[in-house]
């Protein structure tokens, strides 16, 4: 794995978080948007095969496991494979002068949770600057590696 790698890797994360706090942004804008339904990212593995059980039965059988943790199988980092639409229903609230008031007077509200979209928020606020911290190591390393080279 050259450095390169770390920084593509840490930069896939980077992406994937921004795109999970932007839908998480939207639905919390959206919280009292009558009619508005939640979405959620779905994570993935940026590969080619993103498979465990893939990866596995192409190392072969002696001792896969010891051949990931030496990095003979190098992953891309993460993605956001999909965005799904919860479809549940959200509370109905009696106001019948809505225009999207059904025949009894109710309004269907979003089914957005605000406190689970404030904790998604966090967590990839959290897996961000995970990634920056990577980034700024990797930085470090390769500013080393440069001084090494003008003390020789």
């Amino acid at each position: 794995m050259s450095i390169f790698d770390i920084y593509d890797t840490a930069n896939n994360g980077l992406k994937t978080m921004r795109q999970v706090m932007e839908i998480s942004s939207q639905n919390v804008a959206n919280m009292l948007t009558p009619g508005y339904k939640a979405k959620t990212a779905v994570i993935s593995a940026r590969s080619e095969d993103a498979s465990f059980s893939t990866m596995l039965a192409a190392m072969g059988n002696d001792n896969a496991v010891s051949h990931l943790l030496k990095g003979d199988h190098k992953g891309s980092g993460s993605q956001v494979a999909a965005i799904e639409v919860d479809n549940s229903p959200g509370s109905k609230i009696y106001m019948p002068h809505h225009p999207l008031a059904d025949s009894e007077g109710n309004v269907e509200m979003s089914n957005v949770d605000g406190a689970g979209e404030m904790l998604k928020m966090m967590d990839a606020v959290r897996q961000y600057k995970a990634n920056l911290s990577i980034v700024e190591m990797a930085k470090k390393a390769s500013q080393e590696a440069l001084n090494m080279t003008k003390n020789a």
